[in-house]
């Protein structure tokens, strides 16, 4: 109960002074004159950021100019956000102005008052407050509105952003452009931020959000620029086309952009498309207008801008070709300009450009209100090649209108056929046809080649169509002629023409050796005097070797040299063959081969496994085909190398041999040593180097004549002392019968045993002086003399005494040296009887007993006489 009571009371309290409140208010205008105070009439948004407001000012007195003073309010507690003072005109008008806020008026609610201030009297008391109201009271949907939101604003400017929310909020932070701003607050709902000197943004705009979920885009930019260059023109006489410059274009979507009208004569105006083209607008001649006054208005949301351009149509005509065609031909080819317009009564000039060459054409014509063709020939064209043309026109007096686009054409193909022959004799006379077209750039356009041959003797003539770019005609004898014709897609082409002569017996040419360089061949003939066409130089590309891939080249008469470029290869040999041409045809003049560069050899020559050898010299024998066109240089000649081997296999030594004549395929070898083994190396030499090697090894023989006449001399030799002296036998009483003598085995190698009696060894011979003594014999010698005689005693083992070892000397007397005519007997045996060595050692003796004890022998050695 006491409860309520005090709720009562507490209302009674507040109501009490509200009514005070209002009491008061009413009271402070009852103390002025009611005229005096201002009496705002309307108040509204032009837009989200412009506030218009009007008032009136009823007044007894006149005053010239009056000074009002306007306050802006922003929220429920009329916060004064701004306070001007305004200068108006005399009594009994309407005052109006516009409020500028940085703060969307959406943001919030706004309100104004207004009161006149004077410095002769006391201010008016000032007006009621007039609210326009925002959208913080309208239904968010639990979401925050935002603004500015999809609007234009000028670049540069401080604006201000806000959010509304559903309820009281508190808020750290909003963004702008990604980037965090400090947070302004308009009221508990309301939060905002200031954003200043903003930039121009591109075709997306710029962000702004409170929350990452919910954001808004706006777009800044800036007000028209001036058009520069406004101009006008037509180029038929039915549209006239107005063009212009701008100086910055603004980057935004095209329902953001700026807006272009044309105000013809301030009589109509006329919207431009500037989605296509921002920079240009056309609309309709006018019938019977010649002056025209155009005026270009370009507006958007921050301002708009003028230019206007005045002018006579018929100086601003510029006729364009609506049309160029060109008929290609071969030679020359036809251009026309077709021109389309109302252009009755002015005189026209059109003109044509050709390129390559930079060729220009024109032609006059009086205008007419139909269509119009200027026709232009060009001449002095290439076959199969690439043109390009294009065409403008003129009002005469005026200056060019544009050029057409370019236009691309190819002359017709013109085929000439490039015709050459080889004549074959063997087994029957053929004539093969090889030809090849000229000035075309594909041979796709050629569908056959027309071969016709005529012949004199009898008179007929043979045609034929071949696919192919070669055919084989059989030939009698007789001289007869060749045309070759291509069949194209525009008919035949120029004929060539060949003569093929009578059957004649061609003369051996002799083969002039060349040699090219780095870029090529050089040729040089003798000029024929009864040349009445042109020479002929045949060769083939892959070389003289078959398979050949036969070219040819025309040569005027009066020269005689040419120089050929064409893809030649070092190490291949090529023959060039120049034909001599006359009224009976053509016959070979010259033939010349060379190399562009020459190579070692890759061919092997083949040694005969078989030569002659002796015991001194090897005869080698060899094949090889030193004209071999597959050679990769000229052959010069040959290289030897003979290389002596030893027993154990090793090389020994070794010399070289050079053969300067390639044509000569022996040599022999000489001053070798007998029974031997010798490798002979063979290889062919160009001037570039030698190539491969044949090796072959042979052995010499033996010289078993030397080796029977070195054994034979000693053996008669020694048969010779014998005869001497077999008629001294009874004196000497030589015991032959029991000389134990070894008998040569003649069974046995002669080599072998002329070896063991080193009868092949070269000695001096030793001399010795035989002193020839008168004196009777000693008891022992008659002994032994008279033993030797006695044949019934035996031998005691024979030695012989080595030379070297055993002192020349004769122990028998002079009657028997002077009979027997022994003057010096050096290798003879010693051949000792049983006897006691007291009687038979004497001091000659006694030496050779001591020599013969280190050597003994059953042969006598050497015996000189």
């Amino acid at each position: 109960m006491l409860k309520e009571f005090t709720s009562t009371k507490m209302m009674f309290f507040w109501t009490k002074m509200l009514l005070i409140f209002i009491l008061f208010e009413n009271a402070e205008g009852w103390n002025s004159s009611p005229d005096t105070v201002p009496n705002i009439i309307k108040l509204q948004a032009l837009d989200m950021w412009r506030l218009e407001m009007a008032w009136t000012m009823n007044q007894k007195e006149e005053h010239i100019n009056q000074t009002y003073e306007i306050q802006v309010g922003r929220s429920t507690n009329m916060d004064i956000v701004d306070s001007m003072n305004v200068s108006r005109g005399p009594l009994d008008t309407v005052h109006t102005m516009v409020w500028t806020s940085q703060l969307p008026l959406n943001c919030v609610d706004h309100s104004v008052r207004i009161r006149l201030i004077s410095d002769a009297s006391p201010s008016s008391s000032w007006s009621l407050w007039k609210t326009i109201y925002g959208e913080m009271n309208l239904a968010h949907n639990n979401e925050p509105m935002m603004f500015p939101d999809e609007q234009v604003l000028r670049e540069g400017s401080t604006v201000m952003f806000c959010c509304i929310f559903p309820t009281e909020t508190n808020i750290t932070s909003m963004y702008f452009s990604n980037t965090e701003y400090e947070v302004i607050n308009i009221s508990p709902q309301v939060k905002a931020i200031r954003v200043e000197n903003i930039k121009a943004t591109n075709l997306y705009g710029v962000n702004f959000y409170c929350r990452k979920n919910n954001v808004v885009v706006n777009y800044f930019t800036f007000p028209p620029d001036k058009p520069q260059d406004f101009r006008c023109e037509t180029k038929d006489m039915q549209n006239i086309n107005c063009s212009w410059k701008i100086r910055r274009d603004t980057d935004l979507q095209v329902p953001l952009r700026r807006k272009y009208t044309l105000l013809i004569s301030d009589s109509r105006a006329v919207g431009c498309n500037t989605e296509s083209n921002p920079t240009s607008c056309r609309f309709e001649v006018i019938p019977q207008q010649i002056n025209y006054n155009i005026t270009l208005l370009v507006t958007n949301s921050l301002g708009q801008e003028s230019e206007t351009y005045i002018f006579n149509i018929t100086e601003r005509v510029f006729p364009v070709p609506e049309r160029l065609d060109v008929t290609a031909g071969v030679l020359d080819s036809v251009v026309v300009l077709q021109l389309n317009g109302r252009f009755k009564g002015l005189l026209l000039v059109c003109q044509i450009e050709l390129e390559p060459g930079g060729t220009i054409q024109e032609l006059d014509k009086n205008g007419s209100d139909s269509m119009q063709h200027y026709t232009f020939r060009l001449q002095h064209l290439k076959p199969s090649t690439q043109y390009s043309t294009r065409g403008r026109c003129a009002v005469q007096g005026n200056a060019w209108g544009q050029w057409t686009p370019q236009r691309l054409f190819n002359t017709e193909l013109l085929v000439t056929v490039d015709l050459w022959r080889r004549i074959r004799d063997v087994p029957n006379r053929t004539v093969t046809l090889v030809w090849k077209t000229v000035s075309s750039d594909s041979e796709s356009y050629i569908k056959a080649y027309e071969v016709c041959v005529s012949n004199s003797n009898p008179q007929r003539s043979v045609c034929m169509n071949v696919t192919q770019t070669n055919v084989e005609l059989p030939l009698d004898i007789h001289k007869c002629d060749i045309t070759v014709r291509a069949v194209t897609q525009s008919g035949l082409s120029i004929p060539s023409h060949i003569t093929i002569p009578s059957a004649y017996t061609a003369e051996i040419l002799k083969k002039k050796r060349i040699i090219g360089n780095e870029k090529g061949f050089q040729l040089t003939w003798t000029r024929d005097s009864a040349a009445t066409c042109d020479y002929i130089v045949e060769w083939c590309m892959l070389g003289s070797a078959p398979p050949c891939n036969l070219e040819w080249r025309k040569v005027p008469a009066n020269q005689t040299s040419l120089n050929m470029k064409a893809g030649f290869k070092a190490g291949v040999q090529y023959t060039f063959t120049v034909y001599k041409c006359n009224a009976e045809g053509h016959r070979p003049h010259e033939k010349q081969i060379g190399y562009l560069k020459e190579q070692e050899p890759t061919q092997y020559p083949t040694l005969d496994s078989n030569p002659n050898i002796t015991w001194s010299s090897v005869n080698l024998k060899w094949s090889f085909n030193e004209e071999d066109p597959s050679h990769t240089g000229f052959i010069t000649g040959y290289v030897i190398k003979v290389q002596e081997e030893s027993e154990a296999g090793s090389d020994l030594n070794s010399i070289t041999l050079f053969m300067d004549d390639p044509h000569s395929k022996s040599f022999t070898v000489s001053s070798l040593e007998e029974d031997r083994p010798y490798t002979f190396h063979l290889a062919a030499c160009t001037i570039a180097g030698c190539g491969p090697e044949t090796t072959a090894t042979f052995r010499t023989r033996r010289n078993y004549y030397l080796l029977m006449a070195k054994i034979s001399i000693p053996l008669l030799v020694l048969v010779g002392c014998c005869v001497c002296l077999w008629s001294h036998r009874s004196m000497l009483r030589f015991p032959f019968g029991f000389l134990h003598l070894k008998a040569l085995d003649l069974d046995e190698d002669l080599y072998e045993a002329s070896e063991k009696i080193h009868s092949l060894r070269i000695e001096d011979c030793t001399w010795c002086d035989v002193e020839i003594l008168d004196t009777p014999p000693t008891a022992a010698e008659k002994t032994w003399l008279a033993s030797a005689e006695d044949l019934s005693r035996s031998f005691i083992r024979p030695k012989v005494v080595q030379p070297s070892f055993l002192t020349p000397s004769c122990h028998l007397t002079a009657d028997i040296c002077a009979a027997t005519g022994l003057t010096n007997l050096t290798y003879m045996s010693s051949v000792q009887q049983d006897v006691s060595s007291e009687v038979l050692e004497t001091p000659e003796t006694k030496a050779t007993k001591q020599g013969s004890q280190f050597f003994s022998s059953d042969y006598v050695t050497s015996v000189a006489t």
